[in-house]
C-alpha cells in the first residue's frame, strides 16, 4: 500500500531550481513508485518493444545491404529519438495526476480514469512535432537539435495541465523553459542522454544483442529510469509555471508590463479548474 503525502490541502510547487525539483521528484518517485512503474509499464513497455526492433530491424538491414555506417547511425538515432520523444510526452501526460497528488495536494483518480481522459490524440501529435524538429535540427547540426530537445522538454505536462493545443504547447514549452535551460538541460536532458549512453554501452556486448536478453533490460532500464525521468519532467514543469506566474505578479505589482500571451494561461496553470480533463468525474462509477 502506497505511503500518503505527507499533509493534505494544497500545497505550492516545487521551486524553479535544481535542488527543489530534485529533491521534489526523487520524494515522489519513492512514495509512489508502485504506480509510477504501473504507468511506466503501460507505456513504456509497447514503445520500447517496438522503437527496439525498429532498431534492430534497421540496423541489420543497412549491414546487408553493405550501406555506410552514417545511414546505420542514422537510422538507429531516427528510431531512438522518436521514441524516446514520444515516450517521455506520452508518459509525463499519464502521470502529471499522479505528480500533483503527492506535491500539490490535488485529487487523486484511479489510472484507468487517468488514461481514458488523456489528450491522447494531441500528445501523439505533439510528440511527432517534436520529434521531426528534433531530428531535422540534428540532421542540419548537432546544436540544434539538442537545442530543441531542452525547448520541448515539457510539452506534455502543459499540454495536460494547460490543456493546451500542440503548437502552442510547443511554443509555452519554449518560453518557459528559456530563462531556465540549464535546470531543464540538468534535470531532464542529462539523464535522458546517459540512459541512452547505457544502451550504447551495452551494444558493445555480443551477449546483449540476443532479443531475449536486450528485450527485457531495455524495457526494465526504460522502466525503472524513464520512470525517474518523467517524474522530474512533470515536476520541473510545475516548477516553472508557478515561477512565471511569480515573476509575472512581481511586473504587475511593480506597474511594469507583462506577457499578454501568457495571461491567458497562467490562472489555469496555477489554480486548476475542478473540470481538468483528467479529475475524477461525479458520473465516475
Amino acid at each position: 500500500m502506497e505511503a500518503p503525502p505527507p499533509d493534505r490541502g494544497r500545497r505550492a510547487p516545487a521551486r524553479a531550481t535544481i535542488r527543489g525539483v530534485v529533491v521534489a521528484g526523487l520524494g515522489t518517485y519513492q512514495r509512489r513508485f508502485a504506480r509510477i512503474v504501473v504507468a511506466a509499464i503501460v507505456v513504456f513497455a509497447p514503445i520500447d518493444l517496438v522503437v527496439t526492433l525498429a532498431a534492430t530491424a534497421a540496423k541489420h538491414v543497412a549491414e546487408k545491404a553493405d550501406m555506410l555506417s552514417l545511414v546505420v547511425w542514422l537510422s538507429s538515432m531516427s528510431v531512438s529519438v522518436a521514441g524516446t520523444t514520444l515516450s517521455l510526452v506520452f508518459f509525463a501526460g499519464v502521470i502529471d495526476r499522479i505528480v500533483a497528488v503527492d506535491q500539490l495536494g490535488e485529487d487523486d483518480a484511479p489510472l484507468g480514469v487517468i488514461l481514458r481522459r488523456l489528450p491522447t490524440l494531441r500528445l501523439i501529435l505533439a510528440a511527432t512535432l517534436a520529434t521531426a524538429l528534433i531530428l531535422a535540427g540534428l540532421l542540419l547540426a548537432l546544436v540544434p537539435g539538442f537545442l530543441l530537445m531542452v525547448l520541448f522538454a515539457i510539452v506534455g505536462p502543459l499540454i495536460v495541465i494547460e490543456d493546451l493545443h500542440v503548437r502552442a504547447s510547443l511554443r509555452r514549452s519554449a518560453r518557459l523553459v528559456w530563462p531556465h535551460f540549464f535546470l531543464v538541460l540538468t534535470v531532464v536532458l542529462i539523464p535522458t542522454v546517459l540512459e541512452d549512453e547505457l544502451t550504447s554501452w551495452l551494444e558493445r556486448f555480443s551477449w546483449y544483442e540476443h532479443p531475449f536478453v536486450r528485450l527485457p533490460l531495455d524495457v526494465s532500464s526504460t522502466i525503472i529510469i524513464g520512470g525517474l525521468i518523467g517524474v522530474m519532467e512533470v515536476t520541473l514543469a510545475h516548477a516553472l509555471i508557478a515561477d512565471a506566474k511569480r515573476r509575472r505578479d512581481g511586473l504587475q505589482d511593480s506597474g511594469a508590463p507583462g506577457d499578454g500571451s501568457s495571461r491567458k494561461i497562467e490562472p489555469a496553470a496555477v489554480s486548476r479548474a475542478p473540470a481538468a480533463p483528467i479529475t475524477v468525474s461525479r458520473e465516475e462509477p
